[in-house]
């Protein structure tokens, strides 16, 4: 597990080195800011394993890499 920001994970998927992505959102528009998977490479599939939302509006997403 490890905990960290957009910069990061996207270093550690470049070095292919992410089994799974385990994402909450928060229901909070800025207008702006750091798109999650911009700068991901094609070649990096990812599954959506699960989505659950919960009742203050916080969603829950699981992705895991396709291989």
């Amino acid at each position: 597990m490890v905990w960290g920001g957009v910069s990061l994970w996207r270093s550690l998927m470049r070095l292919d080195l992410i089994d799974e992505i385990q994402l909450s959102t928060f229901p909070y528009v800025a207008g702006e800011g750091t798109r999650l998977f911009d700068g991901v490479p094609k070649s990096y599939p990812l599954d959506l394993v699960s989505s659950t939302a919960s009742s203050n509006g916080i969603i829950y997403l699981q992705y895991r890499r396709h291989r």
